[in-house]
């Protein structure tokens, strides 16, 4: 997150964040505001992190395991198929942020309903999917590497779900792929039980999924300008 959006984001959520780039973990919030309950500060950095409701979604057993399950699926195979598609979705908040993190040769304020136009046009046909009713959104050219995808997700998500509260604040305070972060947007939901035994690199989980997601964007996007040249 830019230190333009944190300082936003945490004023909104009542406090001026005093330091000159975004705090990478708890510890840093916490001296930075050394007088304030630890409830209070926990609550702020959701609220910061675009998460103000942690927890407040009881998951059904069914519910939980479609967290990491494709929750939504769209054959995107001409420009109609673009501009039909777009035009359903263009409610989804994340949609627009998650396709054009991984796309920088996109303008990032390309308009939500033009955003699967614009990844058709530079990279041809795919699969839009929706990695869990919490996840994020991708585009694959094909369904190996949507199962490439959804599986980074699942091991995310799996990791996540054994981790306590503070292990998931400082992967998400680390993000610096999309707004909310995938950890941040989990939280809605009560899908953790925490275990004992050492926290799992979170943080590198979730830099993971997005190293992958842009690799294969990137790869498509070559391959389809090689072919129209």
């Amino acid at each position: 997150m830019s230190k333009d959006r944190w300082s936003a984001a945490f004023t909104q959520a009542g406090l001026n964040w005093p330091g000159p780039t975004p705090p990478g973990s708890l510890a840093e919030v916490r001296a930075a505001f050394p007088d304030m309950e630890e409830a209070d500060l926990r609550r702020a950095v959701w609220t910061a992190l675009g998460q103000p409701r942690p927890r407040s979604l009881r998951l059904s057993p069914q519910a939980r395991t479609r967290l990491s399950h494709l929750a939504e699926l769209r054959d995107v195979f001409s420009p109609a198929d673009a501009a039909r598609v777009g035009a359903e979705l263009t409610e989804e908040r994340e949609l627009a942020a998650d396709l054009l993190t991984v796309r920088p040769w996109l303008p990032s304020e390309t308009p939500a309903r033009e955003v699967l136009n614009a990844v058709l046009r530079g990279e041809w046909s795919g699969l839009l999917a929706l990695l869990g009713e919490h996840g994020p959104w991708v585009y694959a050219a094909t369904v190996a590497d949507l199962q490439t995808l959804a599986r980074l997700n699942g091991e995310l998500v799996a990791a996540a779900s054994r981790a306590d509260e503070e292990s998931l604040l400082d992967a998400a305070l680390a993000s610096r792929h999309t707004f909310p972060a995938l950890l941040a947007r989990l939280e809605a939901t009560d899908y953790r039980r925490p275990s004992p035994g050492p926290a799992p690199d979170l943080a590198a989980l979730e830099a993971a999924f997005w190293w992958e997601a842009e690799r294969q964007a990137r790869a498509a996007h070559e391959r389809w300008q090689a072919r129209r040249r």
